[in-house]
């Protein structure tokens, strides 16, 4: 199975009232045959979850069927 990296953004955000925060977004790509063999299109979501052990995940793919 392929293996992708995981891509970390930290950015300082002003809201409305001037206030400040620090925040930090966590970015993964799917590896192309992944998506074409659940045939992933635009608009599908992915639910991840806490897997059993401590090191696994759970992801269920939700297709987007308009």
């Amino acid at each position: 199975m392929p293996k992708t990296k995981v891509q970390v953004t930290e950015s300082e955000v002003t809201d409305r009232d001037g206030n400040t925060r620090e925040t930090k977004q966590y970015r993964v790509t799917i590896p192309k045959d992944t998506a074409e063999f659940f045939s992933l299109k635009q608009g599908d979501e992915l639910e991840w979850e806490m897997g059993r052990a401590r090191n696994k995940m759970e992801v269920t793919i939700h297709h987007n069927d308009d």
